[in-house]
């Protein structure tokens, strides 16, 4: 079953959902145009959803209305603990025994003094969603910056987000890791066991960059790394009960093994970018994890050796008064776009681009990274 959220839902998942039941709201019945999908009224797909049936969603904006009509008790402790990362930290820390954190009301932050702090450190919201709120700290003066942006833009927040994708009252301060991040699309099978379906190397500008411009996958990337967080997510899900259930996890790599950094739950790469893996391996990662099944990797990455599958997020973060985006001109720098997806004028972001670069010529992608996007407004 899927629950379409007014916020994305691709052509993509639409095309899948023909077959699948579909909860009966404003949002699927928009995306489904012409489309013929399978929907339930809220009753019918409530019923589905108690007896066990499973569930993906495009959005977090839909877990509201799961949390006020599951029963089932793991299904909403798993939400629950993956939403607030404070009580994730709390659940997993006896797999980390020296790992610091600590969680603070956000009237408290411009009291506590950085020089207890035990710096670097990180900053975020103890439930987020998209880099919101988050700061990396390494002196006093950016703590300070850190608090006051916070403090001028949590009602920002309370606007353009429900309670349960970004809090903006409680904050976590946790010790910072260095390392390669990754960001994992995988799911909890009935026995409990982790099924990774697809997996993303997530690359920075600089250290201090905490943004979400470029993801990318690849052959070399699934082989390395498929096997080593497979048993990291069997250890976790060993201490939380997890079954049936999708996620969406973002980790760092670091010479002390994988830290996490979030779980999102009941959903893959958001705003459908997860379809990157259609793209790239030719597999639905949504339709695995509901038809119960596991990526042939052997099969997959046999005609994909030499590539790199990227996704961009092209941001407005120094957008300023531009009322447009240059897409033309942004896809000429890459050898192949493989979709281009244009968001409406209230999203954050202008869009995403899905495209294949050949190994040796990553300093298209590299580019990207570094780019202030300046050259692409309109």
């Amino acid at each position: 079953m899927i629950i379409l959220d007014s916020s994305y839902a691709s052509p993509e998942i639409v095309a899948y959902a023909a077959a699948t039941p579909i909860l009966d709201n404003d949002a699927a019945r928009a995306a489904s145009g012409c489309n013929e999908i399978n929907l339930l009224s809220e009753t019918a797909f409530a019923d589905r959803l108690n007896a066990g049936a499973r569930l993906y969603t495009t959005s977090e904006n839909s877990l509201g209305w799961v949390l006020g009509h599951a029963t089932n008790p793991d299904l909403r402790r798993a939400i629950a603990l993956m939403k607030d990362k404070a009580a994730l930290r709390e659940s997993l820390a006896p797999l980390y025994p020296d790992y610091r954190f600590r969680v603070v009301d956000a009237d408290d932050l411009a009291s506590l003094d950085a020089d207890d702090l035990c710096l670097p450190v990180v900053l975020k919201p103890a439930v987020g969603f998209f880099s919101v709120g988050v700061h990396i700290v390494e002196t006093p003066e950016d703590w300070r910056a850190a608090v006051a942006s916070i403090a001028s833009l949590r009602t920002n927040w309370r606007n353009d987000f429900a309670a349960w994708v970004v809090d903006n009252t409680r904050f976590l301060i946790e010790e910072f890791i260095g390392g390669d991040e990754y960001a994992v699309d995988a799911y909890y099978d009935e026995h409990g066991e982790a099924v990774v379906v697809n997996i993303l190397r997530h690359e920075f500008s600089s250290t201090a960059d905490v943004s979400d411009r470029l993801y990318y996958t690849s052959p070399e990337i699934i082989r390395e790394r498929a096997g080593e967080f497979t048993d990291y997510l069997n250890r976790v899900g060993e201490r939380l009960g997890i079954r049936n259930f999708p996620l969406h996890l973002e980790l760092r790599l670091s010479e002390k093994g994988i830290i996490p950094i979030e779980f999102n739950p009941l959903r893959f790469a958001g705003w459908c970018t997860t379809d990157l893996a259609l793209f790239a391996y030719g597999f639905h990662t949504y339709g695995l994890y509901l038809e119960n099944r596991r990526p042939d990797w052997d099969a997959v990455l046999k005609e994909k050796e030499g590539n790199l599958y990227s996704l961009v997020i092209f941001d407005k973060q120094s957008a300023g008064s531009a009322s447009g985006f240059a897409w033309k001109k942004a896809a000429a720098n890459f050898t192949e776009v493989l979709q281009t997806r244009v968001l409406g004028p209230d999203a954050p972001v202008w869009g995403f681009m899905f495209t294949r670069t050949p190994a040796a010529s990553r300093g298209e992608i590299d580019a990207i990274i570094r780019s202030d996007l300046h050259e692409y407004l309109l």
